[in-house]
């Protein structure tokens, strides 16, 4: 058992406390200097409170006061970077999810039951209770990929994940071949209409060539997008089986016949890779690469369907394991249990 699990049954008031402090300590982080009186209005929370929470981090050497405001100490700052992932901790599993959780080498993993009418309500109700729990009170930007899973997980986005939250989804990549319903744009936009928050699109094709590439980097509303969804604060997105995004991404006859060769199993923000998690074939994109992820603070991994049992265990090989939540449903949960063959 984890320290993390013998606090949360020792003082189970502790996830309340570790929260409200992480987050005084990420806004303070984020606008610094800030005083006491617009902390407490942006985290609306009464100033007594607030004061007595920043008088023990300042005891904690975590932040300084001065004339002009609130700062964060150095140690204040690599306090904040190490909770990032801890503070993920809070978030319960159960005995199941921890099961697979170590079957796949990955530290977080909420399940989904198949039962019920349904399962795409209850994914996309599960990726928003994560979300309010990596969500700062109060600016921040989401990044989301396209494809058929997330299009079913932006369909039941409600309203209540932007209470006290101001949210710019933003799209992690150019367009796709196929329906346009199911491209980054569409879901991103899905998510911004069903919840209220802002949009920002990104229309430019998501394979260019370099000679195309670097002056679209020029646009300036192709390079706001892009460095908007590199400052993201949680991606959504998901995997895909190699072969279904082979044929989806239009590739040519000889790189499909390349990625068979190299017996690739899945694929992900462009980059194909076998069983062992190795990448073996690149896109060129105007987008989010995989390289990206070590950056983002948190992310959600949606995966559904038995079917994607073997990309999904060579993805948890590449995927960054402290700081990626794994939201998948039950048949492929039992999948993964029962092991893989080819």
């Amino acid at each position: 058992m984890d320290c993390m699990r013998l606090m949360q049954l020792l003082v189970p008031e502790s996830n309340q406390m570790l929260k409200i402090r992480f987050q005084i300590l990420r806004a303070i982080q984020r606008t610094q200097p800030i005083g006491r009186r617009g902390l407490a209005k942006q985290l609306e929370i009464s100033e007594r409170i607030l004061r007595s929470e920043t008088d023990i981090l300042k005891e904690q050497g975590l932040i300084t006061y001065s004339a002009k405001g609130m700062f964060v100490t150095e140690l204040g700052r690599d306090t904040y970077l190490g909770l990032t992932s801890i503070i993920q901790q809070c978030i319960e599993m159960t005995d199941f999810e921890k099961e697979i959780s170590d079957k796949l080498g990955i530290r977080f993993c909420k399940v989904v039951t198949d039962s019920g009418p349904n399962k795409g309500m209850q994914i996309s109700n599960q990726v928003q209770e994560l979300m309010k729990w990596m969500l700062p009170v109060d600016q921040s930007i989401v990044t989301v990929t396209g494809g058929r899973t997330m299009a079913m997980v932006a369909e039941y986005f409600s309203k209540e994940i932007l209470q006290q939250r101001e949210i710019s989804f933003v799209p992690a990549r150019g367009g796709v071949g196929g329906s346009t319903l199911i491209q980054a744009n569409s879901v991103s936009e899905k998510m911004a209409t069903k919840t209220g928050g802002e949009h920002f699109s990104l229309y430019v094709p998501e394979h260019v060539s370099k000679e195309t590439y670097l002056p679209l980097l020029q646009e300036p509303l192709v390079s706001q997008t892009l460095t908007m969804m590199k400052q993201a604060d949680c991606l959504l997105y998901s995997v895909g089986n190699a072969s279904v995004m082979a044929e989806r991404r239009g590739l040519l006859p000889q790189e499909s016949q390349f990625i068979a060769s190299r017996r690739a199993v899945g694929e992900a923000f462009g980059c194909f890779f076998d069983a062992k998690g190795k990448v073996v074939f690149k896109l060129p994109r105007v987008g989010l690469h995989l390289s990206d992820l070590e950056a983002i603070p948190h992310s959600i991994a949606i995966v559904e369907g038995a079917q994607k049992a073997e990309a999904l265990m060579a993805y948890a090989k590449l995927a960054p394991i402290d700081r990626t939540w794994f939201v998948i449903d039950e048949s492929l949960a039992n999948m993964v249990l029962n092991g893989v063959t080819r």
